[in-house]
This record gives C-alpha cells, structure tokens and sequence, in this order.
C-alpha cells in the first residue's frame, strides 16, 4: 500500500511539472530614484492632468500614448497639449494612469521606429520617477509655461508634407511622360516624306 500510495505521488509530481510552465514570469523592475536625480536624467520635467489615454504601435511595438494637459514646465520643451510614449502596460514598466489624474513627468526623446518614419517622441516609463500629484516638489525649481498648441502636431505635418510631396513626384512624372508621348507622336506625324 505504502509503495502504491508513493508511486502515486511520484507521477504526480512527474504530471504537475509537465504541466507548469517553469519559466519566470515577465515584470517591471526598477530601483527608486529621487525626484532630484529624476529631474538630472530627463530632458523634459513638466506637471500635467492626463486627458486621454491611446494604445498605438510606436516603432511596431505596443505602446500607449498619454496625452497631457500641461500646466507648468520645469526642464525642457514641452507643448500644453503634449503627448508621451510610455509601454503598453505595467509589466513592460509602462505608466498606466488614470484620464482625469494630476502627474509630474520625467521624459526623455527617444527614437521609435526605423528609416523614413523613425519619428523622436517624448517617452517615459514607471522607472522614470514619476509622480502622481497635483503640485510639484519644490525640489523641481521654477517653473515656465509650456509652449502653444500641441507636441504632435510637426509630426502630423510632416506626415502630410511627406504624403503631398509624393502625390507631386508622382503627377510630376505621369505629365513629363505624357508630354513625351506627345511629342514623339507630334514628331512621328510631322515628319517629312520620303519621296
């Protein structure tokens, strides 16, 4: 009975390991940093109210863009309607925040993407040391406006300037092809007779 009882248990466990997966969970992991040393690292610090929240690939890789309604800057170029790239969820080390809710932003530009339409965004991760708050540290110093209008909208011209110019080309060749069609048929026609 003894030995039925262990051989049970034995393929059990022989069962159970086919079963689990062993292999380590992916998640976020990242030291504290101080808001001081925070603000050192970043190229932009800005405190702003979240006021959408979009999943989007950037660069082919999931992501979320958080768009802000920004209130004050303390390092950096920053639009008052500015839009930060963070990974599409926690585990990637992505901020997940909330529409509505007030953050102090440390960001730095990255490059997303490759050739033509690598485009460099503002980005930001839970490893940055952002701060959910409706005011900033003192430590962060004296703060500027942001600039007008929105940080994505360069990137919506040049989108548009790369689309329109490409329309151009393209009537540009189809007209000078027409014309030397024309032309070769007008030169076919008046060419002199031989007699």
């Amino acid at each position: 009975m003894r030995r039925l009882l262990l051989a049970l248990v034995a393929m059990g466990l022989i069962a159970f390991s086919v079963v689990v997966d062993p292999t380590p969970a992916a998640a976020c992991s990242c030291l504290g940093v101080s808001t001081r040393r925070a603000a050192e690292q970043a190229e932009a610090v800005f405190l702003g109210t979240v006021t959408k929240v979009e999943e989007s690939r950037v660069g082919g890789e999931r992501a979320a863009e958080l768009r802000f309604d920004v209130s004050r800057v303390y390092k950096g170029t920053v639009y008052a309607d500015q839009v930060i790239v963070t990974p599409a969820d926690s585990a990637g080390c992505g901020l997940t925040p909330d529409v509505g809710s007030s953050w102090v932003i440390f960001a730095n530009g990255v490059i997303h993407g490759e050739g033509k339409s690598a485009k460099l965004r503002l980005t930001t991760t839970l490893c940055s040391g952002n701060l959910s708050a409706s005011s900033a540290p003192r430590v962060l110093g004296r703060a500027s406006q942001p600039l007008p209008g929105a940080s994505d909208r360069t990137e919506r011209s040049e989108t548009t300037d790369a689309r329109l110019t490409r329309a151009l080309v393209i009537g540009g060749i189809g007209v000078l092809g027409l014309g030397a069609l024309i032309g070769i048929g007008l030169a076919y026609l008046w060419r002199p007779k031989q007699t």
